[in-house]
């Protein structure tokens, strides 16, 4: 883990979507539910084949994860995301990574395959939208299924379903960093109204996100994914809160936190625009207000969210 340090960052210049996930890594690493966790590393730890289907790859965070876990397991990983260039960052990462731990990894048109001794690692990368994303597999191919930070924005009754059916039976679903509906920031705004009105705008604007014609996970995506797998054939084996804290010590921030806290704060800042409910004024006097307490290492920050480890039964 990094430490705590100061940062020069310009919190009003947007930053890019995959600068903004390569940043927010640390910060998943240190807010992961350690049982919930655990409990998917020692699953995987008995399998000695295992297929796994990566849901919403971008740079490729739950790869990593998954590549660092105690096994000598064979692996077989599909990796799927709708952004090609968010594919090309996870896969150079997980090439390096692989090398880093001593195998000979051969180059392939649809990704990566390594070799140490007898065991054999290959993970093929697909850029596909999961509304239209079919394994090119028998029903029943995977042994695990994993999501990170994605269920939210997906419609979760219709993926449920379609991860049941992708599963062997026993397989399991392992999903992260699920937003359930809170969003803190600190201090306390001057406005204390106006500013709860613009959190419950963010939190409103996930609520109205419709995706393949149907709801998505939404504001209360942790506790919905919860209760539509029970209904959908799988067993919740242990889930916990993974909840981000962005806090400043001593006026510093930890790893590349500050980075997140300012993407952010433009999310936030940009669904208020788009809501139409706020005077130009008053936005603007509370993005500036929020950005020098970011600048000047005071502006706090706590989302709440779920992880979730649950198996096909």
């Amino acid at each position: 883990m990094g430490g705590f340090r100061r940062t020069a960052l310009t919190p009003a210049v947007d930053i890019p979507f995959h600068d903004y996930l390569e940043a927010k890594f640390a910060l998943d690493e240190r807010s992961l539910n350690h049982e919930v966790r655990s409990e998917f590393a020692r699953w995987v730890f008995e399998q000695p084949r295992l297929t796994c289907l990566d849901l919403g790859t971008g740079t490729g965070a739950s790869l990593q994860r998954l590549l660092s876990l105690p096994t000598n397991a064979h692996l077989h990983i599909t990796a799927v995301d709708r952004d090609q260039a968010l594919l090309d960052i996870a896969r150079a990462g997980i090439t390096n990574l692989l090398r880093q731990k001593g195998l000979g990894v051969a180059e392939k048109a649809d990704g990566v395959c390594a070799r140490q001794g007898q065991r054999e690692i290959v993970v093929e990368f697909v850029c596909s939208d999961l509304r239209h994303y079919q394994p090119n597999r028998a029903p029943g191919f995977y042994d695990a299924v994993i999501a990170h930070a994605v269920m939210d924005l997906l419609p979760l009754r219709t993926m449920a379903e379609r991860i049941a059916r992708w599963l062997r039976a026993k397989g399991v679903f392992y999903s992260t960093i699920n937003y359930d509906g809170e969003t803190a920031l600190f201090p306390v705004y001057a406005d204390e109204v106006l500013e709860n009105r613009i959190l419950d705008v963010y939190d409103t604007s996930m609520e109205q996100r419709r995706i393949w014609d149907e709801n998505s996970g939404g504001a209360l995506a942790g506790r919905r994914l919860h209760s539509v797998l029970c209904e959908t054939g799988f067993e919740v084996i242990a889930y916990g809160t993974s909840d981000w804290n962005i806090i400043p010590s001593r006026r510093a921030y930890r790893d590349h936190d500050a980075t997140c806290l300012a993407a952010l704060l433009n999310m936030i800042r940009n669904e208020a625009e788009r809501s139409g409910q706020f005077s130009g004024d008053s936005l603007d006097r509370w993005y500036r207000e929020r950005s020098e307490r970011l600048a000047a290492g005071e502006l706090g920050l706590i989302v709440h969210q779920i992880d979730l480890f649950a198996q096909k039964i």
